[in-house]
């Protein structure tokens, strides 16, 4: 599956948390970002199906 961009205004400290995040573990930003929307995607689809 393709990816597409996608543009968001967050709150700047969290934007600064994440640019922690994403260089501690040595991860793009992107990469954070799309990980805790796949987390955030799984755990509601769980969700609506019990």
């Amino acid at each position: 599956m393709g990816s597409v961009s996608l543009t968001i205004r967050i709150d700047e400290n969290d934007k600064k948390q994440i640019e922690r995040l994403a260089k501690s573990d040595d991860r793009s930003i992107s990469y954070i970002v799309n990980q805790a929307i796949k987390e955030y995607i799984k755990k509601n689809a769980q969700a609506q199906t019990n």
